[in-house]
């Protein structure tokens, strides 16, 4: 039993120590391509295939997305899984890319109306340094790393390979091997392409594309001082002519032709080139990705034997020139019994054991060779045990081994967060990260919240290019480190509209963020066109002592015109028509104070008090009546976590209030009204979603005309126009089927049918069901780089008792171009 159990043991050493002796060392890069890039992919699949390690990868580009993903601890088969799951339009969109449900509901209100933002610090113009946002690239990025075993490593050298991305400092035009800090801005940094993505600033550097003078970075490899140096080369051709037409594919052709100049020399610098055959696939061809990753494997394939060769050939020229001692037994037996492992004596604040595989791993140790290499492979092993048993930050603070006990002490830190620091090279405001936070120090938390907190940092319109960093705290626990990019304190927001109702409109927003740092806002908004107007002040504590409470104060003045409408005489009963015969304006002066609890960031729930003048004039009257006061107290309840407000694929909207007049400073003025609007967006799969909505509203009939409901126009019931129907009880039902058409025209392209059902009442006691109408409608809408465009064609109907006969009003026919105001 003894002599078996010492050959166990010397087999466990042996296979511990052997398969980790150190070989040739091979040095892999990664070359920029863009699209092109994805055969990279390709080649790392096959090279696991065969067993081909890297000891270091160097990447630019898109080859430090790809390196550092496997660098990260993912393999091939996983990055290609990564990719192909991957919505690349929507990474790659143009525009601000907050996720709008990061927002809080004031901000979707500002954000939903806006165009352009233009954005100051202490009134000096922050010029924009992109097209679009990296936000929806660095998410998916980084929630990726945050969920690799390596998750809490820092230093470069110490992940599953040793990793460098290259990036261009454009501060001095040279290239800059980045090798610690958080690895997903370094990511980004170096695949931060101009124009298309902002620049990383770190501290004195700014960093953009590492293709621009490194596209193919040999130089950066050889620095790591590797025996073998094999470049895939993923670098794309130039474009034709045909296909300069847009300013992204012009910037590129510049790029292209810049470095271009080195390529050729950088390429004479390696050992070996793994060249795909990419013909016809350019650097934006993302669709293309699978046929990327085939070319590279088919590369990798080809050339695996002569890599094994290269490096076997390399083995064999440094064992001649330094050859190992002489075998000697005994010298074998005392370094054995040195390093051998007997025990484990595990550390940890939870019971990391009850984890199957976690006890599978310490049992299994028993018997190995204590060795650098043996540390490396079993911290990989334990941090991902750890990980997949429910404790996603968690990881192996130290292992340390006593030669005298033959003991391993292993030392797992459960991951609970012991403190929210800045990153000195990219600092801003503590107190306006923490705010964003929802877990105090001491939690346990996931990556999901994590995600959530970058998000909601993203989305407090204080930071851009935010990263967090997970770092290993001096004790125990894990430091969050915060990193961003300050977005200024004042934001100018245009927007403007064109449509058959309200014709053109412009509407602008002047905001003062954190005013003299007391978390105070104020901002002043305008809309104005022929027909409505309006510019008000307002003075807000969107988060009082950074909680979710709120007030808000507003101040006013605002006309809108109203249509009046009234049946065509001599139209018959089954062909109705309606006339325009008059144009009110609803005139109003005065100030709101509302006070309550944001709902998370999607909803609020508020208390308001209204004082306000106001007036119902015709607008062909010469004499104008005079305002009226009215006072009023509201109870309000709303709620909208839409992922966008147009062309929707999830979410819900509520919208619920109670209001009822102040008698005694109103003039003598009393009423009550209340409204609920519930609608919800549901995805049937693909591109295709369900949205049911439905409007109830009623008030006494003391109700004044300002105050009225109205029915029809295009996005409340087709076959009617806005306002042609006005009173003081409504019920509208909405259903609308719509699809992402599989063509553009120009920019996405959506169809959408929607059918209609409802009525309007002057007063409660005409209320009868059978004055409900019905109406459906087609509306093609374009998602454009200057807001949606929705034209829409829709017909009313409803039945008649005597004779039985259903009336069918004229099919009427809408525009809408711009955001919504």
């Amino acid at each position: 039993v003894l002599v078996c159990w010492c050959a166990s043991v010397l087999v466990c050493w042996c296979a511990s120590v052997l398969t980790l002796q150190a070989g040739p060392r091979l040095v892999l890069v990664l070359t920029g391509g863009g699209a092109r890039g994805a055969a990279q992919i390709g080649v790392l699949k096959e090279f696991d295939r065969q067993g081909i390690q890297p000891d270091a990868i160097v990447g630019t580009s898109i080859g430090a997305v790809i390196g550092g993903l496997y660098a990260s601890g993912y393999s091939g088969v996983e990055i290609e899984q990564i990719f192909s799951t991957i919505n690349w339009d929507d990474v790659l969109a143009l525009g601000d890319d907050t996720k709008r449900q990061s927002l809080f509901f004031a901000q979707k209100q500002e954000e939903d109306r806006s165009l352009l933002d233009l954005r100051f610090r202490d009134f000096k113009f922050l010029a924009p340094q992109s097209l679009g946002g990296s936000a929806r690239f660095v998410a998916i990025l980084q929630d990726l790393l945050w969920r690799s075993p390596y998750n809490t490593v820092t230093d470069f050298d110490h992940l599953r390979c040793q990793f460098r991305a290259v990036a261009t400092n454009l501060v001095d035009g040279t290239w800059v091997s980045l090798s610690h800090g958080n690895l997903a801005t370094a990511i980004q940094a170096s695949a931060s392409f101009p124009l298309r993505y902002a620049p990383v600033r770190f501290g004195d550097s700014i960093l953009v594309d590492g293709g621009l003078v490194a596209n193919i970075p040999v130089r950066a490899a050889k620095e790591l001082g590797g025996d073998l140096v094999i470049v895939v080369n993923s670098v794309g051709d130039y474009l034709p002519p045909s296909d300069l037409d847009d300013a992204i594919s012009v910037a590129d052709q510049a790029l292209t032709a810049s470095m271009k100049q080195l390529d050729t020399a950088y390429l004479r610098e390696a050992d070996m080139v793994i060249a795909p055959r990419l013909a016809g696939i350019t650097t934006f061809d993302f669709d293309r990705v699978p046929d990327c990753i085939a070319a590279g494997e088919s590369a990798g394939r080809e050339m695996s034997k002569t890599i094994k060769n290269r490096l076997r050939d390399i083995q064999n020229k440094q064992l001649a020139e330094n050859p190992p001692p002489p075998y000697d037994p005994d010298a074998q037996t005392a370094e054995i019994m040195r390093t051998i492992i007997l025990s484990v004596d595990l550390r940890a604040s939870f019971d990391a054991r009850a984890i199957a595989v976690v006890d599978s791993l310490i049992t299994d140790v028993s018997g190995r060779g204590w060795s650098d290499g043996f540390v490396r492979h079993y911290r990989v092993k334990l941090n991902t045990a750890l990980h997949e048993g429910g404790y996603p930050l968690a990881y192996v603070r130290a292992m340390a081994y006593d030669s005298t006990k033959k003991e391993l002490t292993i030392h797992i830190d459960q991951g609970r967060i012991h403190d929210v620091l800045i990153d000195p090279r990219r600092p801003v405001k503590l107190a306006d990260v923490r705010q964003e936070f929802t877990f105090p120090p001491g939690s346990m938390i996931t990556t999901e919240q994590l995600q959530r907190t970058a998000d909601n940092l993203r989305g407090s319109d204080l930071f851009d290019d935010v990263d967090i960093a997970i770092v290993p705290s001096s004790d125990s626990g894990i430091d969050l480190i915060v990193g961003a990019q300050d977005r200024g304190n004042q934001i100018v927001r245009l927007g403007a509209r064109i449509d058959n109702e309200r014709y053109t409109q412009g509407s602008v927003d002047l905001i003062h963020q954190n005013l003299f740092a007391s978390g105070v806002r104020i901002g002043i908004h305008g809309v104005l066109s022929p027909r409505i107007g309006e510019i008000s002040g307002v003075l807000e504590l969107p988060r009082i002592a950074g909680s979710l409470w709120t007030a808000t104060l507003r101040g006013y003045t605002s006309f809108r015109n109203v249509w009046i409408y009234t049946n065509a005489i001599d139209a018959p009963a089954n062909r109705p028509e309606r006339d325009r015969t008059a144009e009110y304006s609803e005139d109003r002066y005065g100030a709101r104070l509302s006070a309550g609890r944001q709902l998370e960031r999607n909803g609020v729930i508020l208390g308001e008090f209204r004082w306000e003048q106001q007036r119902y004039r015709d607008l062909a009257s010469a004499t104008p009546p005079d305002y009226q006061p009215l006072a009023s107290l509201r109870g309000i309840v709303r709620w909208d976590d839409r992922d966008r407000i147009d062309f929707a694929t999830d979410g819900r909207v509520i919208d619920i209030f109670f209001e009822s007049s102040v008698l005694s400073l109103s003039d003598g003025i009393s009423f009550t009204k209340a409204s609920a609007l519930a609608k919800t967006v549901l995805g049937l799969g693909g591109t295709t979603t369900l949205t049911p909505s439905f409007l109830i509203g009623a008030a006494d009939r003391t109700l004044p005309g300002p105050e009225l409901f109205s029915l029809g126009g295009q996005d409340l019931f087709f076959g009617m126009r806005e306002d042609e129907e006005r009173g003081r009880q409504i019920v509208v039902g909405n259903l609308d089927a719509s699809v992402q058409l599989p063509f553009d025209v120009f920019f996405d392209t959506y169809l959408s049918v929607r059918y209609d059902i409802g009525a309007i009442w002057e007063v409660p006691e005409k209320i009868r069901i059978a004055d409900l109408q019905h109406a459906y409608g087609v509306t093609v809408g374009i998602d454009t780089p200057i807001g949606p465009a929705r034209f829409s064609v829709g017909q009313r109907f409803y039945f008649l008792d005597d004779p039985a006969s259903i009336a069918w009003g004229p099919l009427l026919a809408y525009f809408a171009i711009g955001v919504r105001l």
